[in-house]
């Protein structure tokens, strides 16, 4: 279980470096596009009407391509954060000293076992 909290702690970094790449891309497809287009239309964060060069082209599959990666890294990082969590508190469950288990009596058992112990003493 230690492996596997290991694991999912080294995968949720390369799913952040994964967003810090997606970032990257769509920051720098979206300036690729803007100097070289100059005035752009858009749409949400995508520009829409690129010139006819072919750097334009090029700015607008990396602003598409870093949009993509930045989302699926973010959508690793949650999932291999749950992951990890889960393995933990598993391994925080299985280390605890049977000692320090305690099991919760109901008030009906606990007035049971009273008054089982006072019949044995009177008899």
């Amino acid at each position: 279980m230690h492996r596997k909290a290991e694991e999912n702690a080294h995968n949720e970094i390369l799913a952040f470096l994964l967003a810090v790449l997606g970032v990257n891309l769509l920051i720098g497809g979206l300036i690729v596009v803007t100097i070289v287009v100059g005035e752009l239309g858009w749409l949400l964060i995508f520009p829409y009407k690129p010139s006819q060069t072919s750097s334009a082209y090029i700015g607008l599959i990396l602003t598409i391509t870093g949009f993509i990666i930045l989302l699926a890294g973010f959508i690793l990082v949650i999932h291999y954060n749950k992951k990890r969590s889960w393995y933990i508190k598993e391994i925080e469950k299985s280390s605890l000293p049977e000692k320090w288990k305690t099991d919760y009596k109901t008030v009906d058992q606990i007035l049971k076992e009273y008054t089982g112990k006072r019949r044995k003493k009177s008899s």
